[in-house]
């Protein structure tokens, strides 16, 4: 695609964006009452691969009553090229996703059905977690009906759907069931199933099961859940009968609130309990990663990857504030795999010791040094087996106030990684400003360099910049138009990932609301 296209294309989007604007605010076109879209427009060009995406989400929605409709018309022409990333939507035009939904009564003693395209989440997603992220690509809707109930502090769900595989096919067909029930003092309990109907008869179905309890007490909020996996075709060929289940999980999640300390505690075991159609082309579920999400560019950069069916772990969180000024947050995650006699390793056939997987602490200081002025130092040690790394970054953000609608952020992010496999150490250093005049304009400047020497007295630097310009068009439109070049890594949320190449080129992002 030329320069000229790109620029004729992209003010075709603005003046589109500019006049339906133009028509919200000065009311000569107003949407009826109970109508809402919703519009999302990314466009990428590649200068080097020549590879060029364009992806875009419309959403409507309108209520009338206790009736409520709506559909996403998806369009990617071309999406990008990665399998993982397009599921088979390499150039698609389609209604993806549409839904009727009639509401009668209220959250308390009421009834809802769900008829289409829908999401769900039980307890935290260790059964079943259906949803969208648009930023790793996840997108495990079901296509069914959804019943939900509410009546004397009970809440029931039943659902039947199937999901989308990267074929574009929907032929496993999903059912599940969740029943909570609130108590006395707020105590919750619920319990979930789900069960996966394969489209060739030949497979059996595999079911979970789980009981969850969760419940506040003094400073204390508690969360617990435990869940079982059954599959007749392992019970009978592997374990021969001798064993009624083929996977286990357990999730646990404390928190502690006193005064200006803040205590968060997590622990998981998950064993061979990945919730996938029988081609293992989606997953149903995603339990807690018991990982820490990053925000900074650098410390987001390497994978961690959520694996359900062998995976043990914890993750400790404190907060302190020691005045008004001055705050402390410190997090110490820990992931190993399962030792030999888990049902996993026996399933496939193992015997190995528990490894290490992710090994990830983090300290981060806060300190206001006035109403105009803010400092945030972050140190973090990270050792990964999926890349056989380990990292030491240290973080110096500063935050300039100019007044209630300008501020400045300076970053400035340093790497120093190494390789257990070849002894290799390489640097990464990374230099953010971002200026904020709020609530309108943003604009920011990235540049990273990366030193490496894989030979002695060899010594290889790369360089990459980037300029990035954001506006929001009264309160609907928000536009983001990013150039230059951008290094290789990781989009990683929730112990799911999505891997970006290296690019250079021009990226333009549009999202645009109406009620």
């Amino acid at each position: 695609m030329t320069t000229k296209s790109f620029v004729k294309l992209l003010l075709i989007f603005l003046s589109y964006s500019g006049s339906t604007m133009l028509f919200a605010q000065s009311n000569v076109v107003k949407l009826p009452d109970g109508l809402s879209i919703s519009n999302q427009l990314e466009y990428s060009y590649d200068i080097e691969s020549e590879n060029e995406i364009f992806e875009n989400w419309l959403n409507l929605d309108y209520r009338n009553g206790i009736f409520t409709a709506g559909f996403r018309f998806d369009t990617f022409q071309p999406n990008d090229p990665n399998p993982a990333v397009n599921r088979g939507k390499t150039r698609y035009a389609e209604f993806s996703y549409k839904y009727v939904k009639a509401e009668i009564g209220n959250s308390k003693e009421g009834l809802t059905i769900t008829a289409g395209n829908f999401y769900e989440l039980f307890g935290r997603g260790l059964i079943l977690k259906s949803y969208e992220d648009r930023n790793v690509r996840i997108d495990n809707n079901l296509l069914g009906v959804n019943l939900k109930g509410h009546y004397a502090g009970f809440n029931i769900t039943a659902l039947t759907g199937a999901a989308e595989n990267p074929n574009l096919e929907r032929k496993d067909i999903l059912h599940a069931l969740d029943l909570e029930y609130t108590g006395i003092n707020g105590t919750r309990l619920g319990i979930s199933f789900a069960s996966n109907d394969p489209f060739d008869e030949n497979l059996a179905r595999t079911s979970l099961t789980s009981l969850r309890v969760k419940q506040t007490f003094w400073n204390f909020d508690l969360y617990t859940e435990y869940g079982i996996k059954q599959n007749k075709d392992i019970i009978e060929n592997i374990f021969k009968g001798k064993e009624a289940f083929t996977g286990a999980a357990f999730y646990g999640n404390l928190n502690f609130y006193y005064g200006s300390l803040a205590l968060s505690g997590e622990y998981k075991y998950y064993d061979n309990y990945a919730f996938t159609s029988s081609d293992g082309t989606i997953y149903y579920n995603t339990p807690p990663s018991v990982r820490k999400d990053y925000s900074s560019v650098l410390l987001n950069r390497h994978p961690s990857i959520l694996d359900q069916n062998n995976e043990q772990g914890f993750q400790i969180e404190a907060l302190y504030s020691v005045n008004e000024n001055t705050h402390i947050a410190a997090n110490a995650n820990i992931t190993k795999t399962l030792s030999h006699g888990s049902y996993y390793q026996r399933i496939i056939g193992t015997n190995l010791g528990e490894r290490d997987l992710l090994n990830d602490y983090y300290i981060n200081l806060e300190h206001y040094w006035g109403v105009d002025y803010k400092s945030i130092i972050t140190i973090n040690f990270r050792e990964e087996l999926i890349s056989n790394t380990k990292s030491v970054s240290p973080i110096i953000e500063n935050q300039f106030y100019f007044d209630d609608t300008r501020s400045l952020r300076v970053v400035l992010e340093h790497q120093i990684v190494e390789n257990y496999s070849t002894e290799e150490k390489y640097y990464d250093d990374v230099l953010l400003l971002e200026f904020f005049s709020a609530p309108k304009l943003s604009l920011s400047f990235l540049t990273e360099m990366e030193t490496r020497e894989p030979e002695i007295d060899k010594l290889i630097r790369k360089f990459w910049i980037l300029f990035q310009i954001g506006y929001q068009f009264w309160d609907n439109t928000d536009i983001q138009l990013l150039f230059g070049s951008r290094q290789a890594g990781n989009i990683c949320i929730g112990g799911v990932c999505r891997y970006e190449p290296e690019f250079r080129g021009i990226e333009l992002k549009m999202s645009t609301r109406l009620y």
